[in-house]
């Protein structure tokens, strides 16, 4: 799941909610490389080299010796001696300009260099949208091949932080120089914090037609979805016009990228998740001539390798970290560090006999047998649309009906008979694997060049029987942009049951501007090969008897939960400055949350028949005491295990292997053996008064008396926790 903010988890699922979409495109070539700035001077803190790191907000504030800068009321921070600062800073010249705004000669100057530039119709710039900052009023930009201009632009009175020169047309360009003669304000610097050599746009919501995003993932990498998106947006100024030789239709071509973000309101501004980054693939892209919209189809990163043939390195990589950047690479050198793999994962072995065993293959291919060969999956990151080979995760967001459209849906998930390998030995030795399911028609056989070995093909069964059997949950309501593909998520189904499930497919659409009607599939497997028989202790007390043929054994722990505390009365009194003013009155305030238990798991090992008794803790009382927390909940043992030495778990634990979540807090109705927390109770209810004037006999006024006619409700009762939670588990003995 991406991390936001408090404010974001929180609005996210508010009602009302303002949901807004974005879009960053990039319009320039995928295979140009920049080289180092040059430029006239530059100030000491200035960072040249974030010219082109696509970081578009403005600097932050420091003193600078500049008239209005040097404000010492923490409007502006105080830089380091050595300069050296985080964040975003940009390019800053070290010369100021004069009255009037009018730079001295020489004039200050950017000059960017490049290469594998085909063609270049547009360059942008992006200046500081500080108003302290200022902008350029006049400049001059001129595009090069070698020393020779062949295209020179002079903009005078510009008022723009953001603006693109375009409607020229030049072909293998290697530099663009920017030249600035007059600034917006006197005494500033040059102060700029892109400059793109290419057409670079933001899309605002207003410029958005429609748009349709679908996310999706295969953990078993037997197959290799991909996400994709559909939008329109604004083309009426046919700046988008294949019909027109000066459009900027002639610099779009494959690999382009579109970061998609979605946006919500919070009282302090727009917070934004980032969806991706989306590419078009082919023809991706469609318009007539009387359609003020041109729409377009983007792929994620890996539906932009799918379909291409690898093309063998001169030297075969033997780790995964090298396979997934040699995958990379096959788009091009601009996309070779577009990858991510998990450290603990990056150097696992991954070989293949010969050249012969890669050549002609998908690039899809290689990446599912890689990821097949090392217990990982292949998604496209959200946060940064990286090549990402890593490990299933268990942590997600919490779901409530509140914000689903309908009751969520449960169908079967499939099943799988049996896995049948040839192995990459040399004699195409078979190697099986049973599956979930005996009754099941399915078999798969898997053909990898990177499984040598029997004991290399059961770890990839393993991740691959993990995700059959059991259910998929359909769920379609408001959408959360910051739930990644692969998150184990906990569906609150009622007031005691909850089901987690892994996050599988999601969609996100916009109709009307509104942000609704998002669908999503949750996979609850119950197939893992490792971990496939399960015990949940019922009783409060009992034995264990371990099974013949294992001793290897996964074991789950909880404490009871806590309990909630009792909700405070309700109010009832005079208020204003002076009696008789007013009456205020008001639910009392809900009592505490009991926390759910703590959660010890580990592998242990016990010999076959071994008997052992367990004992499942109780869930603590709840408090009568308003403000006062609820008793904790007993601890669980198994043998010499003992739950005191778990952690907590404030999202609640879930354990993907049967679907179950446990440990909650502040449940209303927590069932036994699941460990939850118990809810607080309610406020009490709000009483009712009036204020009486009093009088002395001859009649008169002595002051007020405030009468109660209603008394304020107590505060109601907390739940108690519930019942701790033994669960076991264990591999399924292979059959001789």
């Amino acid at each position: 799941m991406l991390q936001t903010s408090e404010d974001f988890k929180a609005a996210i699922v508010g009602s009302p909610r303002y949901i807004q979409l974005y879009a960053l495109v990039d319009i320039s070539d995928p295979d140009r490389k920049i080289f180092p700035v040059e430029s006239s001077g530059e100030a000491p803190w200035s960072k040249s080299e974030q010219l082109y790191n696509y970081e578009l907000d403005p600097p932050d504030r420091y003193v600078t010796l500049e008239p209005g800068r040097a404000v010492l009321d923490k409007t502006f921070d105080l830089y380091p001696d050595s300069y050296d600062v985080p964040g975003e800073v940009g390019f800053a010249s070290d010369t100021l300009s004069g009255p009037g705004g009018l730079f001295p000669r020489p004039q200050p100057w950017i000059t960017m260099r490049f290469s594998g530039v085909r063609i270049l119709q547009a360059v942008s710039l992006f200046f500081s949208s500080d108003p302290a900052d200022g902008v350029p009023r006049d400049f001059t930009v001129e595009v090069m091949v070698g020393d020779q201009v062949f295209h020179r632009e002079e903009v005078v009175g510009n008022s723009k932080a953001e603006l693109a020169v375009k409607g020229f047309t030049v072909h293998t360009p290697d530099t663009v120089r920017l030249t600035v003669s007059r600034w917006s304000l006197p005494g500033r610097r040059l102060r700029m914090v892109e400059f793109v050599i290419g057409y670079l746009e933001r899309w605002g919501p207003d410029m958005l037609a429609s748009f349709t995003a679908t996310l999706q993932g295969s953990f078993d990498a037997l197959s290799l979805p991909y996400g994709s998106v559909t939008l329109a947006m604004d083309n009426a100024d046919r700046r988008f016009e294949p019909r027109r030789k000066d459009s900027l239709f002639q610099s779009i071509e494959e690999r382009q990228g579109i970061e998609l973000f979605i946006g919500c309101k919070l009282s302090r501004g727009i917070e934004k998740v980032r969806l991706g980054i989306f590419y078009q693939a082919g023809d991706g892209w469609k318009t007539s001539a009387n359609e003020l919209t041109m729409r377009w189809y983007l792929v994620d990163i890996i539906g932009l390798i799918a379909n291409r043939t690898f093309i063998v390195p001169e030297e075969l990589p033997t780790t995964l970290e090298g396979w997934i950047r040699a995958l990379a690479a096959q788009l091009g050198e601009a996309f070779e560090p577009r990858y991510h793999v998990d450290p603990a994962y990056a150097n696992k072995p991954v070989t293949a006999n010969s050249r012969e065993d890669v050549t002609g293959k998908k690039c899809g291919d290689i990446l599912r047998w890689a990821c097949q060969a090392t217990g990982t999956w292949p998604r496209a990151r959200q946060e940064d649309g990286a090549l990402t080979a890593e490990p299933l995760w268990n942590q997600g967001s919490k779901i409530t009906l509140d914000n689903l459209n309908t009751y969520p849906t449960m169908k079967a998930n499939r099943s799988l008979a049996v896995l049948i390998f040839q192995l990459a030995d040399g004699e195409g030795t078979e190697y099986s694997v049973s599956g979930n399911s005996t009754n099941s028609e399915e078999t798969v056989t898997i053909i990898n060049p990177f499984i040598h070995t029997p004991a290399q093909a059961l770890e990839a069964a393993r991740l691959i029987l993990s995700q059959y059997g059991g259910n998929q949950i359909e769920l379609t309501g408001r959408g959360n942009p910051s739930c990644e593909i692969g998150d184990v998520d906990t569906v609150w189904l009622d007031e005691s049951n909850a089901a987690a499930a892994r996050r599988m497919m999601q969609t996100f659409q916009f109709q009307g501007g509104v942000m609704r009607d998002c669908r999503s599939t949750l996979l609850q497997a119950d197939g893992s090969y490792l971990w496939e028989e399960f015990a949940i202790m019922e009783e409060e007390d009992g034995t264990f008897t371990a099974p013949e043929g294992v001793t290897d054994f996964r074991l789950v722990l909880s404490d009871g939960g806590q309990g909630g505390s009792r909700g405070h009365d309700g109010y009832v009194h005079g208020s204003g400055l002076l009696p008789g003013q007013g009456v205020a009155s008001g639910y009392g305030d809900p009592g505490l949350d009991g926390n759910g238990g703590r959660v010890w798991f580990g592998t242990i090992k016990l010999n076959p028949g071994e008997r052992v008794r367990y004992h499942r803790g109780r869930g603590g009382a709840a408090s009568d005491t308003a403000g006062v927390p609820g008793a904790e909940g007993e601890h669980s043992t198994f043998g010499a295990y003992s739950s005191a030495n778990g952690g907590l778990y404030p999202g609640g634990y879930t354990d993907i292997a049967n679907g179950n979540t446990f440990c909650r807090t502040g449940v209303e109705k927590p069932l036994p053996g699941t460990g939850d927390g118990g809810k607080g109770g309610r406020g009490g209810d709000p009483g009712e008064g009036y204020w009486q004037q009093l009088f002395w006999p001859d009649g008169r006024p002595r002051g007020w008396d405030f009468i109660v006619t209603e008394p304020p409700g107590p505060g109601h009762p907390g739940v108690a926790g519930a019942s701790g939670f033994i669960m076991i588990t264990w591999q399924k003995p292979e059959k001789k």
